[in-house]
C-alpha cells in the first residue's frame, strides 16, 4: 500500500528532506520476500532479542536502522502526550483529527478513489476503532495529490501530517492489519519540526523487536512492524537470498541510505544466491523456497 502514494511534487519533497523522511519515498518500493522473513522469524529468540544461528547470535541495531533506512536514532524518545479526554486539549479523537487534519472519516459515508470512480468504500469500523484509528485508504484518497504547490500553508501542513501518518501505518510501524493507523501518532505531529527531532528510528526498531517476539508464538499468523528493515538487514549481514548487485559495485546513492541500492531489484527478476557449506549457490529469480532459506540459515 505504501507504493500507492508516490511523491513527485518539489514542494513536498523539500519539506520531507528537511524533516528527514525523504528516503521513505524510495524505500517503500522494496519488494518483500516472505519466505526469507518467515525463516528469520523461526531463528528469533524472544529472551535475548537476537537471531540464533550456527555461527552465533546476531541482531538488528540502531546503527543498522540509521545506515539502512536513514532514520534518526538520537533525540527524545517517541512518547505520545496524554492530550485527549475530558479536561484535556481535545475531548475526543475526532476533535483532534478535525483540528490537525481538517476532517475525520464518517462511519457511514461512501468514499471514492479519486483515480478510479468505481473503487468505493464505506469504512464500517467498530465504535472503538472509529474513535482511535484512521483507515489508510481514507488518508490516501483524501490527501493524495500530484501537486501541492497551490495549497495554502496551513492546508499544506495537514497534507504533510497525513503523509507521515500514512507511512507510519503502512511502512514504519504498521500493525498486522496494515490498513489502519492509530491516532496516537497524530498529537505528535502538531509540530512536525519537533517530531522530526525525535528518535523515530528507535521507535521503529523497538516495535520490530516486539513484533518478532509476538510472531514466534504458535497462535500468531502474521507479523507486523517494519519487515522491510528486517529483509534489507538480512541481505546486508547474511547474504542469504540477497540480490546480486551489478557492476559497478559501489553505487552512487547521492546521500540516500544504504538500503536504497536494493530498491530497483523489486521491479524485475534477477539472480539471487544463498550460502551452503561455504559455497555460493545461484538460483534464478529473487524468490527462494522457504525450505531452502531455512536450510541456509541453519
Amino acid at each position: 500500500m505504501a507504493r500507492e502514494w508516490p511523491i513527485e511534487c518539489p514542494r513536498m519533497i523539500y519539506v520531507l528532506n528537511n524533516l528527514g523522511f525523504q528516503n521513505l519515498r524510495h524505500l517503500q518500493f522494496i519488494r518483500l520476500d516472505h519466505n526469507l522473513i518467515q525463516a528469520l522469524v523461526e531463528r528469533w529468540c524472544p529472551l535475548t532479542n537476537t537471531f540464533h544461528f550456527t555461527i552465533g547470535e546476531m541482531t538488528i541495531t540502531l546503527q543498522d536502522v540509521q545506515i539502512l533506512l536513514g532514520l534518526r536514532i538520537d533525540g527524545p524518545a517517541v512518547v505520545g502526550p496524554n492530550v485527549v479526554g475530558q479536561g484535556r486539549i481535545w475531548a475526543t479523537w475526532p476533535d483532534c483529527c478535525d483540528e490537525l487534519l481538517g476532517m475525520h472519516p464518517s462511519r457511514e459515508t461512501v468514499y471514492h478513489d479519486p483515480n478510479d470512480e468505481e473503487d468505493v468504500a464505506t469504512f464500517r469500523m467498530g465504535s472503538s476503532q472509529i474513535d482511535s484509528m484512521l483507515p489508510l485508504r481514507w488518508l490516501r484518497w483524501t490527501f493524495y495529490r500530484e501537486s501541492y504547490d497551490d495549497l495554502a500553508p496551513e492546508i499544506f501542513l495537514r497534507h504533510v501530517r497525513a503523509y507521515i501518518l500514512f507511512m507510519i501505518g503502512c511502512f514504519l510501524i504498521p500493525d498486522t492489519s496494515r490498513i489502519h493507523v492509530s491516532l496516537q501518532w497524530l498529537p505528535l505531529l502538531v509540530d512536525v519540526d519537533s517530531f522530526s527531532r525525535m528518535s523515530i528510528g528507535g521507535a521503529v526498531l523497538a516495535h520490530l523487536y516486539r513484533e518478532l517476539c509476538y510472531a514466534t508464538r504458535p497462535t500468531r499468523t502474521y507479523i507486523a512492524g517494519c519487515v522491510a528493515l528486517l529483509q534489507v538487514w538480512s541481505w546486508e549481514r547474511l547474504y542469504i537470498g540477497r540480490p546480486t548487485l551489478r557492476v559497478p559495485q559501489i553505487i552512487d546513492l547521492a546521500g540516500r541510505p544504504l538500503g536504497c541500492r536494493f530498491v530497483s531489484f523489486g521491479q524485475y527478476n534477477i539472480f539471487s544466491y544463498f550460502i551452503t557449506n561455504g559455497s555460493y549457490k545461484y538460483i534464478g529469480g529473487l524468490k527462494i523456497g522457504y525450505v531452502s532459506y531455512l536450510q541456509a540459515i541453519r
